[in-house]
């Protein structure tokens, strides 16, 4: 199996509504007169960045951890699921810096696309590769993954 290139992409832009989050918080819990509101907020923070990004975009994590086993079968039925799940909750993607406290620059459905194609193009299944290629290049036409080289 070939070496798995990660490729990353940010938002720096998504951390402003994560800050927003996080003073939120801290407001409500000063207005609430709560001792050490800022540490009960930061705690409070983390807890549901780390909640989020655990339980919502579960069948993608699956798929990563299929992944590293090279159980790429496995990995690419994840990433379906995943493309699936926020398909069909669209909002939860576009919105992804509130809904999953995330700055990746790369949407959800993006990112599911992009690993079924590498899933299939190690599996020697090609034709599903480039099918899933289009589609990858129709949705996000910007994505260099997207077009052929």
């Amino acid at each position: 199996m070939a070496k798995r290139k990660n490729i990353s992409k940010y938002n720096f832009s998504f951390l402003i509504p994560q800050i927003a989050v996080f003073f939120l918080l801290a407001l409500v819990f000063r207005e609430l007169n709560v001792p050490r509101y800022a540490l009960l907020s930061l705690a409070l923070y983390l807890l549901l960045s780390g909640y989020l990004k655990v339980v919502i975009p579960k069948w993608h994590r699956k798929g990563l951890y299929y992944i590293r086993k090279g159980e790429l079968e496995g990995a690419s039925f994840a990433f379906k699921k995943s493309y699936s799940f926020f398909s069909k909750h669209i909002w939860v993607d576009k919105y992804r810096a509130f809904t999953l406290l995330s700055i990746s620059g790369y949407s959800y459905r993006e990112m599911a696309l992009m690993n079924m194609i590498f899933c299939y193009s190690q599996l020697g299944k090609t034709k599903d590769a480039k099918n899933i290629q289009k589609l990858l290049s129709k949705e996000f036409p910007e994505n260099p993954y997207g077009s052929e080289k």
